[in-house]
């Protein structure tokens, strides 16, 4: 069976929300701090390696060869942020799409103060269909409801570790959902060990991914879909191929 209450923000949690809510909103200056901090891989090796060279070309033949080392340094400069630029260039802007996206809904988030706690009591073992990006999970929330996760495989969603070693498997569940965003932010398990019968079917295809996913209402992680958790199980399975 499901609960669900409100609870305040944890602090931890709140300080990770402050943190993305204080992100700059213009490009340019995004992309002047990821330069200016050398962030990227070969802005870090030219401000280690254009000093030493300068310093080297000194002390060999004073200087004049400085100068030319400097200006050859520049002119390498010039050309590879023009070369190198068209490249990198669309990976900044949607890395900043990215935050610009994250700042918006820390700002939400903060603004409603508040979270989910939810506590799950499974009767039932989930279950599980991995995909390309991770895992789909389904569980039994009672009163004619199905829990639905979806957790990521990227190393950045905890609750990987726990699919792989089995922890999920469960008995109680416990999470905590932010009320504008909807991300699940926190995820513990405990209690006794649920049996898990054979392996966790793989869903193959994009096709038969959006297809589930359209299916099932095209539902956020830590969403309640509105049908028997058989019936979803099964219509899962149905779409798979």
């Amino acid at each position: 069976m499901l609960t669900t209450a409100r609870v305040d923000i944890p602090t931890q949690i709140e300080a990770r929300l402050k943190k993305a809510a204080e992100y700059s909103d213009n490009v340019n200056d995004y992309a002047r701090e990821d330069l200016v901090g050398f962030k990227r891989p070969i802005a870090a090796a030219f401000a280690l390696l254009a000093p030493l060279a300068i310093a080297f070309s000194y002390g060999a033949g004073g200087p004049w060869l400085a100068v030319q080392y400097g200006g050859a340094i520049i002119l390498m400069v010039a050309g590879g942020l023009y070369v190198i630029g068209r490249e990198e260039w669309p990976n900044i802007v949607d890395q900043f799409q990215s935050s610009v996206m994250a700042k918006r809904k820390a700002i939400a988030d903060l603004r409603c103060g508040f979270g989910e706690s939810s506590f799950l009591s499974n009767g039932r073992a989930p279950k599980f269909f991995l995909h390309d990006h991770g895992v789909l999970v389904l569980a039994d929330a009672g009163d004619l409801k199905t829990l639905f996760f979806d957790i990521s495989n990227d190393g950045s969603d905890p609750r990987w570790e726990l699919y792989e070693s089995g922890e999920i498997c469960r008995r109680v569940w416990r999470w905590l959902r932010l009320p504008v965003s909807r991300e699940v932010v926190k995820f513990s398990t405990e209690g006794a060990r649920l049996a898990r019968v054979g392996e966790s079917p793989r869903i193959k295809s994009i096709e038969a991914w959006e297809a589930i996913n359209v299916g099932l209402g095209e539902p956020m992680d830590g969403a309640i879909i509105h049908q028997p958790f058989d019936e979803v199980v099964d219509n899962v399975h149905r779409m798979m191929y």
